[in-house]
């Protein structure tokens, strides 16, 4: 549990976070990519991609193999600030399955040093990590539910004890502007009965959000983002966001 209130007050006065509802209850979006559910202590984070560098190495991409080390020194930083009693992984926390048996070992043993380090660590399986080796703590679970509102990592249809879903698989990315000014980043994306979780993943891409694809997802819904820059965190309303690259 976050031991300082005045912390969180901080970090909301300088759009570092915001507090937004969704299923009912009060969530705290991070401006570093993660969600919080104050009312379970959960932490939220999203398509972490270990060892995404070392898959593309394998095929010549001229990487550095470093990427896990950087998504687990940020993840590393935020159970700190937040000391959850759960940590939730949302899926496509490992880039395939045999990302786990190219990690190095100071890498294993600072994620096991982050699982230890929560009550709980669950991992939901995605499309990416479908399987996750024993050797790696922390419970499996395809899908969790808490109250009506189901974790998975992509979208599901047949659910009806769920009224909302937390998902990820999209990377959700957008771009705003204002004058000659642009800005682009990762966003939360968030509907009446959805939210879509950012990539937190050093080299994870992403989908713009005006994207067929991303209506798709929404069922054409009006939906609001939280756009991600320079560790601040902005509330932008859906307003025909334009494609960039």
């Amino acid at each position: 549990m976050v031991s300082s209130n005045d912390w969180l007050e901080q970090r909301v006065a300088c759009n570092q976070a915001v507090p937004a509802k969704f299923g009912g209850v009060t969530w705290l979006f991070d401006a570093r990519g993660v969600a919080w559910l104050p009312a379970q202590d959960m932490l939220i984070v999203s398509d972490l991609h270990l060892e995404k560098g070392s898959y593309l190495g394998s095929f010549g991409h001229p990487l550095p193999h470093m990427d896990s080390r950087a998504t687990l020194d940020r993840l590393s930083a935020i159970i700190d600030d937040y000391q959850p009693r759960c940590l939730l992984c949302l899926g496509d926390s490992f880039h395939d399955v045999h990302a786990v048996s190219r990690m190095d070992d100071f890498d294993k043993s600072f994620l096991a040093s982050l699982i230890k380090r929560v009550d709980e660590w669950v991992w939901v399986l995605g499309n990416h990590d479908p399987a996750i080796p024993e050797e790696i703590a922390g419970a499996r679970q395809h899908r969790l539910r808490v109250d009506t509102i189901g974790f998975c990592h992509e979208p599901e249809a047949d659910w009806p004890e769920c009224s909302h879903q937390v998902i990820g698989h999209f990377h959700p990315k957008m771009r705003v502007s204002a004058g000659r000014q642009r800005v682009r980043g990762r966003c939360f994306v968030l509907s009446d009965a959805l939210l879509v979780m950012p990539a937190f993943g050093q080299y994870t891409g992403g989908l713009w959000v005006d994207d067929p694809v991303m209506h798709a997802v929404l069922n054409g819904k009006p939906a609001q983002q939280f756009l991600l820059s320079d560790e601040r965190i902005f509330s932008v309303k859906s307003a025909g966001n334009k494609k960039g690259r």
